[in-house]
């Protein structure tokens, strides 16, 4: 049962390293398409060795995901203390948000966001349209990873 819980625990960590590597690749002029293409990967693999049974190797991707956290201040240090210091805000400015948050939630729907989306993308609510879209795919990734998951673990 322990591996189990390192199981699911890797999976929310290796989303992690790709968002902190997708952010150094938006920001930084270095090459991290390794670090990228190893996250998800390794993404992949833990959700198939979850969905096996085959929990023990965990501790592969936990520990390839704390070499990749470790590795990115390598990599650039000012961008990765950016990074860091930039979840707060974003946090802040995502859920304080009172205009948005109830168009952010239903959006988080995909069937609902996509509809959003295609609706007011050509009309004047054509920055709403674009959030709403960027938190049906959000949705979308979120459902289908816990989806994954969720079954992995089951079956």
């Amino acid at each position: 049962m322990d591996y189990l819980v390192l199981g699911v625990f890797t999976l929310p960590l290796t989303v992690f390293v790709l968002i902190y590597y997708s952010y150094l690749f938006r920001h930084t002029d270095h090459d991290v398409s390794f670090f990228l293409s190893v996250s998800l990967i390794s993404l992949v693999m833990n959700l198939f060795t979850n969905g096996g049974g085959l929990y023990e190797l965990a501790f592969l991707y936990l520990g390839i995901a704390v070499l990749f956290i470790a590795l990115g201040f390598a990599v650039d240090t000012q961008a990765t203390v950016a990074f860091y210091t930039s979840i707060g805000p974003w946090f802040k400015n995502t859920f304080t948000n009172v205009k948005l948050i109830g168009w952010q939630a239903l959006s988080f729907c995909f069937p609902a966001g996509a509809a959003l989306y295609f609706a007011w993308y050509k009309g004047e609510k054509h920055e709403l349209a674009v959030e709403c879209g960027k938190c049906a795919l959000w949705g979308l990734l979120s459902i289908a990873v816990l989806l994954w998951a969720i079954l992995g673990i089951v079956l």
